[in-house]
């Protein structure tokens, strides 16, 4: 995805990261490149959303230690543009540098928790009203399995979750003991499903798409719950 850039109220710039678009979803990336050539002459070399997108386009092209040696000089220019941070925690894990990728997902959590405030009430129960419309449309042989299985909301992963190696913008998370390990076995915490609302927002902003996602998200986390591949979700009615 092409970040976002307070120039794109600029119809022509617009236009442009438009076009860009396309064609990175097209893998066009000699087209590509002449429009990040023209991206670069209209907001500057120094852009950091032009060198964010410069990164990824490398990255497609020669692999992820180009893009992070890209990214390592846009970070010296830019150390506080989360969108660097987290595409280059990326690039770090595709490498397999797990100590370079958590330090910089902390960064992005940071980064990313500096605009967060209060997110208001109605928001937070539209969120669970969508959470629980979509337990109640379950088949009941998934259902009857959920009634304990608390729903819980958190705005962001925490810090140890992402010392771990846990993405800092995840929508989701399951914990604890899946179906199929609990019997027989007295489990140390229950298990939950966590919806992360900030993360929701900020890629959803719109509530048709929000409840849409928190479907998604949901749907994604029950079939951890069921110890299902993602490809059985759908076909055993869940999605």
């Amino acid at each position: 995805m092409v970040a976002e850039h307070e120039h794109e109220q600029d119809p022509e710039l617009a236009a442009l990261w438009e076009a860009l678009v396309e064609a990175d979803a097209e893998a066009d990336d000699a087209r590509a490149a002449e429009l990040l050539a023209e991206l670069s002459a209209r907001l500057g070399p120094t852009d950091p959303a032009v060198l964010l997108e410069q990164a990824r386009l490398r990255w497609r092209v020669e692999g992820a230690a180009a893009a992070r040696v890209e990214l390592e000089a846009a970070l010296a220019r830019h150390g506080s543009d989360a969108e660097l941070h987290y595409l280059m925690a990326r690039a770090c894990e595709e490498l397999g540098d797990r100590p370079a990728m958590v330090h910089h997902d902390l960064e992005v959590r940071r980064l990313d928790r500096l605009g967060d405030g209060p997110l208001p009430r109605e928001t937070l129960d539209f969120i669970e009203s969508v959470a629980h419309e979509v337990l109640a449309a379950l088949p009941s042989r998934f259902a009857e399995h959920l009634v304990d299985l608390p729903i819980v909301l958190e705005e962001r992963p925490n810090a140890a979750l992402v010392r771990e190696g846990f993405d800092p913008r995840s929508l989701g998370l399951f914990e604890g003991p899946r179906l199929s390990e609990r019997e027989g076995m007295t489990p140390l915490a229950p298990p939950r499903i966590v919806l992360f609302t900030a993360n929701l927002l900020a890629e959803f902003p719109e509530r048709e798409e929000l409840a849409s996602q928190v479907e998604i998200t949901l749907l994604h986390e029950i079939g951890h719950f069921f110890d299902l591949e993602e490809v059985d979700v759908e076909r055993l009615g869940l999605g």
